[in-house]
């Protein structure tokens, strides 16, 4: 906690000096910063006073500006930076940052960078692969070692070589045509007598993921064996890349916020401080959606409209039967959603999970089915009212349960991603259906009610 207050205050001091115009003492002041906080005060200056600070800082220091840079905030560290001193900034990062960073730019503004970029081939190879591919993420920064060296000569090469602590947790162990063999560990290489060979020492049992991998996959993968790292090859097996946590963590982070917009109806992109017309074009539509599902529960509504006549008393209920069962439907397809995003749920587990959500949908709308039973009969002073709003809610809850399953698998099973129209579904038809049912009820016992 003192290290975010004391970085806040440097913050607020350069900024204080960004206002003042005092580059020089800007610069000695964050020379020390974390890049992700530095990333945070350039990011909040003026377009001026942005390009200002840039043109001060060493090349280095910019270039790992952009490696703690949201995609939507590149833009603006390029206009800082200026297209003419791009290539000397992207010299500075890996590959896979100066491929996201030159994705940013105009195609005539691409061929231009990559031109004038030393490395320009190998990163133009990376642009080539799907944006949420694994060798769209990857990076070329890793340490490959021919099976065939000795572990002497594996030593001398990493005397030499100097990796950085980032690279050295896996050395990976290739064939003469580079094809991915295993790996070997630091600590293997130590102990083990200098004319040993790396095939003797090669761990076998690796996972690797093809360049053509979506990297939600890779990133459950990394997930799921507790991995530092995953390797990437091509389809003979070349190793090609590899996948770090720290970029598999933000894919991970990146999928659940889509998830969690998408099924609040809301821009994938959007932000708090996205412009008013652009908020507007990404929920008006769904918005829309919900109104025309609207319009059928008041249809379903004016169907028992006699019924309401006889004893309008009894729509005192209908909010609380729907948005009940509405509320523990969201429950049960959020669990679902998310279970099938991890790989923990297949099409074929439906009647499984459906035998579990019945019961507890059984035990649900026992106890709020009862609750609202006994409230009803107490407040009108009608037994009858209380067990047709009871046993709507109830049956409402096996409803609720039961769409939580199914209308995400079988969206999934069409292609659909069920985030993003799952929860809408799911609401509306617990809300469709309690209507129905209790006005329903209400009308076969509408004699007892008035």
């Amino acid at each position: 906690m003192a290290e975010d207050d004391a970085a806040r205050e440097v913050l607020e001091d350069a900024r204080r000096l960004a206002e003042a115009g005092e580059w020089a003492k800007l610069v000695a002041l964050v020379a020390g910063l974390h890049p992700a906080d530095l990333a945070e005060l350039v990011l909040d200056l003026n377009e001026e006073q942005r390009k200002t600070l840039l043109d001060h800082l060493p090349t280095d220091i910019v270039g790992q500006l952009f490696e703690f840079a949201e995609d939507d905030e590149l833009r603006d560290l390029i206009r800082g930076v200026g297209i003419e001193d791009l290539p000397a900034v992207l010299g500075e990062v890996e590959d896979d940052v100066a491929a996201d960073v030159i994705q940013q730019l105009e195609p005539e503004e691409q061929a231009e960078t990559l031109a004038a970029l030393d490395r320009g081939e190998e990163v133009a190879e990376l642009m080539a692969y799907g944006d949420e591919s694994a060798g769209g993420i990857m990076t070329r920064g890793f340490v490959a070692l021919n099976e065939g060296i000795t572990v002497q000569q594996a030593i001398d090469y990493l005397r030499v070589l100097r990796p950085p602590a980032d690279r050295a947790y896996y050395l990976y162990v290739i064939d003469p045509e580079k094809r991915l063999q295993g790996t070997v560990s630091i600590r293997d290489l130590i102990v083990s007598a200098p004319r040993t060979t790396l095939a003797e020492l090669t761990q076998r049992d690796i996972h690797a993921v093809n360049t053509g991998t979506d990297q939600e996959e890779a990133a459950r993968l990394l997930q799921r064996y507790n991995l530092p790292a995953v390797p990437v090859v091509d389809e003979d097996g070349r190793l090609e890349g590899v996948l770090t946590a720290d970029d598999l963590i933000d894919v991970l982070q990146e999928e659940a916020t889509e998830d969690m917009y998408r099924m609040a109806g809301v821009g994938v992109k959007e932000t708090p401080f996205s412009p008013v017309l652009e908020s507007a074009r990404r929920r008006v539509p769904w918005l829309g959606f919900n109104m025309v599902w609207a319009f059928l529960g008041a249809g379903i509504i004016s169907l028992f409209q006699d019924t309401l006549d006889k004893a309008a008393f009894i729509a005192i209920f209908m909010p609380m039967i729907a948005g009940q069962a509405g509320n523990a439907g969201i429950q049960t397809a959020t669990i679902v959603v998310r279970s099938m995003a991890l790989g923990e749920v297949e099409a074929s587990d439906t009647l499984r999970i459906l035998r579990k959500e019945w019961a507890l949908g059984f035990l649900k709308g026992t106890i709020f089915g009862g609750i609202l039973a006994v409230v009803a009969w107490v407040w009108q002073g009608n037994v009858t009212l209380g067990f047709v709003a009871g046993g709507a809610l109830f049956l409402n809850m096996i409803i609720a349960s039961t769409a939580g399953v199914v209308i995400p698998i079988t969206l999934n099973k069409f292609g659909i991603d069920p985030a993003t129209i799952a929860g809408v579904f799911d609401t509306m038809l617990t809300d469709l259906m309690g209507f129905l049912i209790y006005l329903g009820l209400a009308t076969i016992f509408i004699s007892q009610l008035t």
